[in-house]
């Protein structure tokens, strides 16, 4: 019988890998043509995040009917100190103009984030943000909102000509306001990519190791027992792995959510 070898097949397991991240309708291998705008498809990533803002929804729903002026329950509980971790550890501590008002839109993107993340956690699911055009959908509003804030804390004229710091020469105001628009209309993109790209990583590096198990079980059925010796180990780093995505996922929940309040506080302070 000829010797089994479980790596000889890993690159091409490897680019299937990659192509499912990518954006695969529902229906079959997506083939939509870009130049027509129109066109539309319900790929793996809109099919979970409709799952994702249902499960957020019903998370909501049934934390508001448990809530009472004494928490109850573990449920109540987590829920209250993450919404107070927001409150005091991001809202209150970085926004210095009227922080409560935005306390309920910073805690909602905190929240759909968490469950966003952790739903693409689970096997065969497709991360809402493991695509930049979800990343982006979250970040452009982020943009819409600080600057509705803004002009409304400070009016039009005033937040527009707030672009450019005080003090500034007058021969050298053009140059810097061209600099501060283009920095102010990089910002979600930046706050995209980021939440973008240690999400992917994160999924392509659990689909790696749960790909290299796959072939080192297979290895066992084909008598290649010297790789099977070896998939308890792989089973007990795939775990470790995975509590690693879990911790690494709530922190890029809260950096996203840190600089949506940093963002909102730049709009609404006078400083």
């Amino acid at each position: 019988m000829e010797a089994y070898d479980p790596l000889s097949n890993f690159a091409y397991e490897i680019s299937k890998l990659l192509h499912v991240q990518g954006p695969v309708s529902i229906f079959g291998p997506y083939s939509a043509d870009w130049t027509t705008p129109l066109e539309f498809t319900i790929t793996g990533h809109l099919f979970w995040w409709i799952i994702s803002v249902t499960i957020f929804l019903l998370v909501m729903f049934a934390w508001k009917k448990r809530a009472s002026i004494v928490p109850r329950g573990r449920f109540v509980n987590a829920m209250d100190f993450l919404w107070e971790f927001i409150r005091k550890g991001v809202v209150e501590t970085i926004i210095s103009h009227n922080a409560r008002q935005h306390l309920p839109f910073i805690s909602t993107i905190f929240f759909l984030l968490l469950v966003n993340n952790y739903v693409g956690v689970f096997p065969s699911a497709k991360a809402p943000n493991g695509v930049i055009s979800g990343t982006l959908a979250m970040s452009v509003t982020v943009f819409i909102y600080f600057n509705y804030a803004g002009i409304k804390a400070k009016g039009g004229l005033a937040y527009f000509k707030g672009i450019v710091p005080h003090g500034v020469p007058v021969f050298v105001a053009p140059i810097i306001f061209i600099i501060e628009v283009v920095s102010f209309c990089l910002r979600p993109i930046t706050q995209a990519l980021r939440l973008f790209a240690a999400v992917y990583a994160g999924h392509i590096l659990l689909g790696i190791f749960a790909l290299l198990t796959s072939l080192f079980v297979t290895g066992i059925f084909q008598g290649a027992y010297v790789w099977g010796l070896t998939v308890p180990l792989w089973f007990v780093l795939l775990i470790a792995i995975y509590v690693l995505e879990f911790l690494v996922l709530a922190i890029q929940a809260y950096v996203f959510t840190m600089l949506t309040a940093v963002y909102i506080d730049g709009a609404t302070s006078d400083h």
